[in-house]
């Protein structure tokens, strides 16, 4: 597949579009009623019933970057923790956005600050919860005979970027202080094949994606993460909406549980979790499973932060806060209390010190 292009009418409501996609609107409808629940709401009890299915809209296809839910599925975390089953729904380059399966039902999505705090400020009352990785996994890549190694760079170049990731990289640019006149971003799908054949210079892309993918075919590839150019903004992140927070506490908490319970073990064991990903989850995309592998272990070094005792999905205040302030250099004006709340992740340790990382 090769990087698709737009005439310059097609480029402008592209670049125009990311951030005003009628988020007031979506939220209009059934799910309206978000913005009005308190968090000392009455919660959800399981009960006999169960908490019912927990539906999650995943940001891309079935690849190992979302390898934690697929063992929180196959070993029955999730019903552990007091739901009747789960659902894991693809995304794509060419997907609705997270936010608005969310909105319109949807129990959870994996996002990222830039889409989920879009979302927010325009009026959606969703909340993000928790995050996979510390640091996100979003680069540049260039070719090694034309190497995009710091925001600089960029200028004077054509660089490559998939709808989804569109709200990142606009937020990128602003909080960094780029020239935007001086780059120039096109909408392609999500192969950076067009970038190998001199069609673009560069790709937002994933570290633990597509850099491996070009190289297991033989190309030198080069990358700029985002995180090390001075953007230091958490990825993969859970958001929910108010109102599960405020009513069903407690089908959220449990949802985090599972997911924790699944990510522990995609660190523990990144060849079971690549193997899950190719044979079960992704048999559909053909994966291939040295690159699949590879990706996890990738996507494993995102998630640590250092401390042995580390816990998943958890962020302190002080990331949280640098978060925000990454986002509001980027036009995202957005508090601490606006953009997350870390009180159910926070709640689940406590009640459960045993899923610290090597509890």
């Amino acid at each position: 597949m090769t990087a698709s292009t737009r005439g310059p009418s097609g480029r402008r409501q592209f670049l125009t579009g990311g951030l005003a996609l009628g988020w007031v609107a979506l939220a209009a409808g059934p799910l309206a009623a978000c913005a009005a629940v308190e968090p000392g709401s009455p919660s959800q009890d399981p009960g006999t019933a169960g908490f019912g299915i927990a539906s999650q809209r995943l940001a891309w296809v079935k690849n190992t970057q979302f390898a934690g839910s697929f063992l929180a599925d196959r070993n029955g975390y999730y019903k552990e923790e007091g739901f009747n089953g789960s659902e894991l729904i693809s995304g794509g380059p060419t997907a609705p956005p997270i936010e608005s399966d969310v909105l319109s039902g949807t129990f959870a999505g994996v996002s990222q600050i830039a889409g989920a705090g879009a979302a927010i400020a325009e009026g959606a009352p969703l909340k993000i919860i928790g995050a996979v990785y510390q640091r996100n996994a979003s680069c540049v890549m260039s070719m090694g005979d034309r190497p995009i190694r710091t925001p600089q760079d960029l200028y004077g170049k054509t660089i490559g970027c998939s709808s989804s990731s569109e709200p990142l990289w606009r937020l990128f640019l602003a909080a960094l202080g780029l020239d935007e006149s001086r780059i120039t971003t096109v909408p392609v799908q999500g192969d950076p094949i067009g970038m190998t054949e001199g069609e673009i210079d560069g790709y937002l892309g994933y570290t633990n994606n597509q850099p491996i993918e070009l190289r297991n075919r033989g190309f030198e590839i080069e990358e700029m993460l985002l995180a090390d150019a001075g953007f230091p903004l958490v990825g993969q992140t859970y958001v929910t909406t108010q109102e599960n927070i405020g009513r069903n506490r407690e089908k959220v908490k449990a949802f985090l549980r599972a997911e924790i319970r699944g990510w522990k073990d995609v660190l523990a064991d990144p060849e079971l979790a690549a193997r899950v990903t190719v044979e079960e989850y992704g048999r559909d995309l053909g994966l291939d499973p040295g690159i699949t592998l590879t990706a996890c272990r990738t996507g494993n070094e995102l998630i640590l932060d250092g401390d042995p005792a580390q816990h998943i999905l958890a962020l302190s205040e002080e990331t949280a806060a640098t978060n925000v302030r990454a986002a509001r250099a980027g036009g995202l004006d957005l508090s601490v209390e606006e953009l997350f709340d870390l009180g159910p992740i926070r709640e689940v340790y406590e009640e459960d010190p045993a899923l610290a990382l090597n509890a």
